[in-house]
């Protein structure tokens, strides 16, 4: 009999247009480069679970959060909440009558900073535990805000923007400039470095503080005809190539000069560097509101994510890999997590359907009480053009997992095998192997007697949602090819 032979679990997800020419796809998990310091160069790891943090009583679907220094704002629903880095108390401030996409900035005034809230055209400002509605007649409906150097900068529909006095809110009427390289509408605001990015539809200028010695403080250095497809895609992040310096960038759903969609970028000098593979431009050009697409980056583990959500998808960017990978919260096809906050080292996502505040953990295995089902979907295994006989499937996983308390399927877990032949329109031979109680690092898996499959392969799906370490190292498969 032939020796086994090492098989690709993939390194993400990545799928065919149609199906038969790949349907390779990770949900809850991702690749992290070892290459010869471990047994396998790109072990496959679980995400981090979510424990419960706050309830945000009276409250609706978390739209927006941010840091405050020893505290996070969140905005649920249409009300404005604070608490601290334990999740208690929990505060009610007041009330932002809107339902739209939120943008919250602050400035460097101390002991009691001041945040703005921009939201469907009002713009409230939070300053010691009050919240007050802006109505400075100098200031057009905004559309965003973003901070910097201490100045709020306020996004208008038409093109123009405003700034507020250095560290306070007071606006003068004529303390705007628009867009200079083209007619275009603003879309959104960003901040990378010393520099603030104006994005419009259809091209992107880069402003930075001058000397003074104008009207105005800030001086349009570059432009760049790309521009943006939708607000809430706009990032800002931390990328951290694994044997260079952090780069402060920006990722966003980018159009082109006639502002069709582009793909999603990562900000490269004065141009954008697409990051996005072809299913991810689709899922994105599938979207039937462009202005219900949301988006947060974060750094964890080592690794720089960036999320980006629809109605019924949600796709991770890891950028120590430039790899994506899917994320679903149980019984859904979308994690329920959409947007971000960090307290010191402490993560807060918010619940895009309910008033719920969730803190990351690397030691938790579920999402409060629900299961988090990690799935590997494998690239095709084949011998095109011939048919084969499938014989052995060597699975190499971390064993001995099992909790030492709780349920049988947390204290015996186990993974689930399936494979179909047909691109994924149809999974079976499902199968149900054990990943060994706790201790039993021996477990080994090797199953056998899969049968004869067609030029157009086999693939695998791997899943497991017992509340455990769920790691995938690697697979090897023994196959005979058959005579034409």
């Amino acid at each position: 009999m032939s020796e086994p032979v090492p098989i690709s679990l993939g390194k993400g997800s990545n799928r065919g247009r149609h199906g038969p020419e790949g349907v390779a796809s990770f949900v809850n998990c991702y690749v992290e480069k070892m290459d010869e310091d471990g047994k396998m160069d790109w072990p496959i790891y679980a995400i981090n679970g979510l424990a419960s943090f706050a309830t945000l009583t009276n409250g609706g679907a978390v739209r927006a959060m941010l840091a405050l220094d020893s505290q996070v704002l969140i905005v649920a629903g249409r009300l404005l909440y604070s608490t601290n880095i334990g999740g208690s108390p929990v505060t009610q401030i007041g009330g932002i009558p809107s339902d739209g996409f939120v943008t919250m900035a602050r400035n460097r005034r101390s002991p009691n900073p001041q945040v703005v809230i921009v939201s469907d055209g009002q713009w409230f400002t939070y300053e010691g535990g009050s919240l007050t509605q802006g109505s400075d007649s100098d200031l057009p409906p905004p559309i965003c805000v973003v901070e910097i150097a201490g100045f709020f900068v306020f996004l208008v529909a038409d093109g123009r923007w405003f700034i507020s006095a250095i560290d306070d809110v007071t606006i003068d009427g004529l303390e705007f400039t628009e867009a200079q390289f083209s007619a275009d509408s603003n879309v959104m605001g960003a901040v990378r470095g010393q520099e603030l990015v104006i994005f419009g539809q259809r091209s992107t200028e880069f402003y930075v503080l001058n000397d003074g010695s104008g009207d105005f403080p800030f001086t349009r250095m570059q432009t760049a005809s790309i521009g943006c497809y939708a607000a809430g895609s706009v990032q800002k992040i931390i990328l951290q190539p694994p044997n260079g310096a952090a780069v402060d960038s920006i990722i966003w759903a980018a159009t082109d000069h006639e502002g069709t969609f582009n793909g999603i970028r990562v900000l490269d000098g004065y141009t954008g560097t697409k990051i996005s593979n072809g299913e991810v431009d689709r899922l994105i050009r599938a979207e039937p509101d462009p202005t219900s697409i949301r988006s947060m980056a974060w750094t964890e583990n080592e690794h720089s994510f960036y999320a980006i959500s629809g109605t019924s998808f949600t796709k991770v960017w890891d950028g120590s890999t430039g790899k994506w990978h899917d994320r679903k919260s149980y019984g859904l096809n979308r994690w329920r997590c959409q947007c971000h906050a960090q307290i010191g080292q402490v993560h807060l996502f918010g619940d895009y359907a309910s008033n719920l505040v969730y803190r990351s953990d690397e030691d938790t295995y579920d999402e409060a009480g629900n299961d988090i089902v990690a799935e590997i979907i494998t690239p095709p295994v084949h011998m095109f053009p011939s048919d084969f006989v499938l014989d052995r499937l060597f699975l190499d996983v971390i064993t001995g997992v099992g909790a030492v308390t709780g349920s049988a399927t947390d204290t015996s877990p186990q993974l689930m095998i399936e494979y179909s032949d047909d691109g994924g329109a149809s999974w079976g031979g499902q199968r149900l192997v054990s990943l060994g109680a706790a201790a039993q690092r021996h477990t080994t898996i090797n199953e056998v007697s899969f049968g004869m499959f067609g030029p157009n392969g086999v693939s695998f799906k791997l899943s497991c949602s017992a509340a455990v370490i769920k790691a995938f190292l690697g697979a090897s498969v023994m196959a005979r090819k058959l005579a034409a």
